[in-house]
């Protein structure tokens, strides 16, 4: 009896803050995407840097990364949702906002999702199982209303550092989201890395993280809008 051809789809989320998309053949250009309010619409590049053409369909959901395509609700159009992407090719990806009603005094935030599946192989035995895989690459998409005081680069210098026992809090009071790349707690000289998952802090709100000692200093790194790392010190005292 002739072998079943098993073709296996995968769907692996790729969310990263900062850095390329090794692992795909298709890459977003950027890291984040800066929709500011008064623009009809932007658009975002992509590439596909493999030795394949690509399958790529493109989404944007708000904050759910279980959204799909077929049932994501972010206020965002995206042409085109599908696209055959050439090896050593660009695809440019037009996003236009489709929405109302949102905050005019703070950032908003949403996530692009980019999926990228490779091609069956050509000319293959059907007598022989494969394994067809598909990336999903989901960055950070913020909607930046007009006349916002300040900038978004400006943001983490305004952050407000303080503690209580082992917790270490940061509040936000800025209209911008700022994302950190890591955060580590300083005391009696030593370092100690507290988080290096890409936490953000939202406009207006606090992020708590138990550093386990106390702290002297923070040193933390946020990225920027150009996808650029950013360092800083602040310091807290000696006491508890």
């Amino acid at each position: 009896m002739k072998p079943i051809l098993i073709k296996t789809l995968l769907a692996t989320a790729l969310m990263l803050s900062c850095g390329s998309h090794a692992i795909a053949s298709v890459v977003i250009g950027g890291t984040r995407v800066i929709y500011p309010a008064q623009s009809r619409e932007i658009t975002v590049q992509l590439s596909n840097i493999g030795e394949a053409p690509s399958l790529v369909q493109a989404w944007i959901d708000s904050g759910d990364p279980e959204q799909t395509a077929e049932n994501a609700d972010a206020p965002f159009m995206l042409t085109p949702p599908i696209a055959r992407v050439e090896p050593g090719r660009n695809q440019a990806l037009r996003v236009m906002f489709a929405g109302s009603g949102l905050p005019t005094d703070r950032e908003s935030l949403y996530w692009l999702n980019v999926l990228d599946m490779a091609p069956s192989p050509k000319n293959g035995d059907e007598t022989q199982n494969y394994l067809q895989v598909a990336f999903r690459s989901r960055v950070k998409l913020f909607y930046r209303p007009e006349g916002l005081p300040g900038t978004a680069n400006e943001a983490p210098t305004k952050l407000r550092w303080s503690r209580s026992g082992t917790q270490l809090h940061v509040d936000n009071p800025t209209p911008y989201y700022v994302t950190f790349a890591e955060i580590h707690a300083l005391s009696n000289g030593a370092s100690k890395l507290v988080d290096d998952k890409g936490k953000m802090v939202g406009p207006e709100q606090q992020l708590s993280l138990d550093v386990g000692q106390s702290v002297e200093q923070v040193r933390f790194i946020t990225i920027n809008d150009y996808g650029g790392r950013v360092e800083a010190t602040v310091d807290l005292g000696t006491g508890n």
